[in-house]
């Protein structure tokens, strides 16, 4: 269904695209664990990410209930200043300490973007819902935030090579520059009547616990096990230490492997303009399916030694998670209630973060003792439990 896009709407787009080139210019992305590695150990590194992603993850869902209820463009704002300034704090750490209050509030200021980011911009441009509007848009994002992270992870593994803090210092600028874009955003949401402290506090929790339910419908309950499973993967390389873990398995030292993630933005920057072009003949289940398959092979043949061709693994993890992005987007933010959309999005958020709390410090002292196969070997499992339950719900739901 084709629908006529305003000129506000265009000009909303235009911001939410800028803001997506922004706020993905990563350009520690590929050099951050060589960074710690200067200072601590790898079991360090577990433990340090381990702890940081749990703050996050119990700012996750109480930040989306901030911005649902106090202004989704203020929290969004807020969190940026949060993620830059944690930057900012690690490019002048020297020791376990200061990286670990430096990654702690910037894990706190990505959970309050992660939730209010998109529910803003959803909220704005207010696309007629039988349209796929948002999908194409969301992937046109993917694109800009993919070639803003093409261009910070060349330019952050060479500034490595110089002086290990630049990379830093620039992700943080980065982030600064992404809440100016945003300042200018008004909510829409509706203005709710003031309550006395107790009844704010009691609105409050009974909005979290509304994001949590929005999950039990059975629109969106199938794809908790995606959730926790395929997008955790995604994000414990992406965000996580597993993707510069695997890396080093397949022998790239700090530039090569950013070479190797440049060249993977860009392939997927070419998957997504396909898909952007024919979205509408794109089949959601088979496409996930597909997706979650991909990324459950990509594990299991990194188990032996296979050396250049380890690229291939990156670049399956890598494309994947922006691939599937659009999709879970689209679903969610369809089936979630306007009041409450910033928490559904954060409790989405909330179960993709979750398993990394035990899977940093797994991974990290696995891969210290030479045995990250078992990770490698196990997670797989769960992928392909994941996908059948999917299959399974969908079609009883349908």
């Amino acid at each position: 269904m084709t629908e006529i896009i305003t000129k506000s709407q265009r000009k909303i787009e235009q911001t939410y695209l800028l803001y997506q080139l922004f706020s993905n210019m990563f350009f520690v992305s590929a050099v951050w664990l060589y960074f710690y590695r200067l200072f601590i150990t790898d079991t360090q590194v577990g433990i340090l990410d381990g702890i940081a992603f749990a703050i996050g993850l119990i700012a996750e869902v109480p930040s989306g209930a901030l911005a649902d209820k106090f202004g989704r463009s203020k929290i969004a704002r807020l969190g940026l200043i949060f993620a830059g300034s944690g930057l900012f704090i690690q490019a002048f750490g020297g020791s376990f300490l200061p990286l670990f209050i430096g990654q702690s509030i910037m894990m706190i200021g990505m959970s309050f973007v992660s939730g209010a980011d998109e529910a803003l911009f959803f909220t704005k441009l207010d696309y007629n819902r039988e349209s796929n509007q948002w999908r194409k848009l969301v992937t046109r994002g993917s694109q800009m935030a993919l070639i803003g992270t093409l261009a910070a992870t060349l330019l952050g593994g060479w500034l490595h090579t110089i002086n290990p803090h630049i990379p830093w210092i620039l992700n943080g600028i980065t982030f600064f520059v992404a809440a100016l874009l945003i300042w200018g955003l008004k909510d829409t949401s509706p203005i709710r009547e003031k309550l006395s402290i107790s009844d704010e506090v009691k609105t409050y929790f009974e909005g979290i616990v509304d994001g949590f339910k929005q999950f039990s419908s059975s629109e969106l309950f199938r794809y908790v096990p995606i959730i926790l499973t395929v997008q955790a993967l995604f994000y414990a390389t992406g965000w996580g230490l597993l993707r510069i873990v695997l890396l080093d398995r397949f022998h790239f030292d700090p530039f090569m492997g950013a070479v190797i993630i440049a060249v993977c933005s860009v392939v997927t920057i070419g998957i997504l303009s396909g898909m952007h072009k024919y979205s509408e003949k794109i089949n959601e289940k088979t496409a996930i399916s597909l997706i979650a398959v991909s990324a459950a092979v990509s594990l299991i043949v990194s188990i032996p030694d296979i050396g250049f061709w380890g690229a291939g693994v990156i670049f399956a993890l890598y494309a994947g998670e922006r691939i599937l992005y659009p999709f879970l987007s689209e679903v969610i933010n369809n089936h979630a209630n306007e009041q409450h959309r910033a928490t559904t999005i954060s409790v989405a958020s909330f179960f993709k973060v979750l398993p990394y709390i035990g899977l940093a410090p797994m991974i990290g002292a696995l891969n210290s003792n030479n045995h990250l196969e078992y990770f490698l070997l196990l997670w797989p499992v769960f992928i392909f439990l994941s996908i059948g339950f999917y299959w399974m719900v969908g079609k009883k739901g349908g």
